[in-house]
């Protein structure tokens, strides 16, 4: 039970496990952006959006019923640009932000259909590659010493 406490009467202990680096904060924003660029994906693919028309009358199919493994094809594009970002090592920056400007570029052409299931996607590869770009910045170690006058 959170919050209970120990037999002795002491409330647990959390245990520090350090600071998060930046450069650890970006690669889980742009891991958090694919994972929901997949989430959406499946949905777009699964989820009974398309009207067929039959003798019963109009029934309700997902995408992937009428088009079949097609239907992942176009969809690998957005995936594809929130992958490219964590796999890249030189230019990381500046590939992250232009891979979230495409990203960000299709839902808006797309925002009529299902660019909108996307939108979250370039929003979350945007903080990834703003930390990206933080990391070497905020990482570094400041050393607090005092200082002292050089003997001469």
């Amino acid at each position: 039970m959170p919050g209970a406490a120990s037999p002795s009467g002491a409330s647990p202990r959390v245990t520090d496990t350090g600071r998060v680096s930046v450069a650890r904060q970006a690669k889980l924003w742009q891991w958090a952006a694919l994972v929901y660029t997949l989430a959406a994906s499946a949905f777009f693919a699964f989820v009974p959006i398309l009207p067929v028309q039959t003798s019963a009358g109009t029934r309700w199919v997902p995408p992937f019923a009428l088009l079949g493994w097609g239907v992942f094809l176009p969809l690998l594009i957005p995936v594809a640009l929130t992958l490219i970002p964590i796999l890249v090592r030189r230019w990381r920056v500046r590939i992250a932000w232009i891979c979230t400007a495409l990203l960000g570029a299709l839902c808006l052409f797309l925002a009529l259909s299902w660019g909108f299931v996307f939108l979250p996607a370039p929003l979350i590869a945007a903080v990834g590659a703003f930390l990206t770009g933080r990391a070497p910045i905020e990482d570094v170690d400041v050393d607090d010493s005092p200082w002292k006058v050089p003997s001469s």
